[in-house]
């Protein structure tokens, strides 16, 4: 008898975890079920079997706990694309350029400026004060119709223009040689002659500046690239 109520125990409380976890708010019955040969065995919601003895209990409504809101994961900030008109290396070997130990004994690099049109676009100068550009006006006829303007007209506005800091200035150099460089590759037979002298010209002050150059290789055995135009 000790072990048919332990066992009774056991299953009443099995029940219980059951209906806990149901989601039901409402009334529990458990049926608790004799057959001919004493065998006990307990129901939740479920009559015995015709021919069994049957005791009914009821527990009354068994209230459940939602389960807490997964709280929200932090967002990440999201990485800056990269600004329009910059290259951004995404296969092949990569090589970074240093300056040379013995540049050091050499003369620091030209400035160079940050520079920002009236349209938004970007360049490095060597100069904090360029020329001013004309900014077209909309030229509009008598009757405020843009399609009888006869004329034409511009606003001269300054670029503005900030100093490459003296640690990010080799670097400044670097992408204006790179920047020189793509220009060559892409010249055609009338702006050729004009662009190799400008990639020379920027090549010459690096080289006879502290930010003149190795080539260095992040990979291991790969040749050294060279700068020929």
């Amino acid at each position: 008898m000790i072990a048919v109520g332990i066992e009774m125990a056991r299953m009443m409380f099995i029940l219980l975890l059951l209906c806990a976890v149901s989601g039901h708010a409402q009334e529990t019955v458990f049926y608790k079920c004799t057959d001919a040969k004493g065998a006990v065995s307990m129901q939740n919601g479920t009559p015995c079997a015709a021919g069994m003895k049957q005791e009914v209990r009821k527990v009354g409504e068994v209230k459940t706990v939602p389960v807490p809101a997964a709280k929200p994961k932090a967002e990440e900030s999201p990485t800056p694309p990269p600004l329009y008109g910059e290259f951004v290396q995404v296969g092949g070997p990569r090589t970074q350029r240093t300056p040379a130990a013995a540049a050091a004994t050499l003369p620091a690099a030209p400035a160079l400026y940050q520079c920002t049109t009236w349209r938004g676009d970007t360049y490095l100068g060597e100069t904090a004060t360029p020329e001013p550009r004309c900014a077209p006006l909309q030229v509009v006829g008598i009757d405020g119709s843009a399609a009888l303007g006869m004329g034409e007209a511009c606003e001269m506005k300054q670029d503005s223009c900030t100093e490459i800091p003296a640690d990010q200035l080799c670097n400044a150099w670097y992408r204006r040689l790179d920047e020189a460089d793509f220009k060559l590759r892409y010249a055609d037979a009338q702006s050729r002659h004009e662009r190799q002298a400008a990639f020379a010209a920027i090549n010459a002050r690096i080289k006879a500046s502290r930010c003149a150059t190795a080539v260095v290789s992040d990979q291991p055995g790969a040749p050294v690239p060279s700068r020929k135009p």
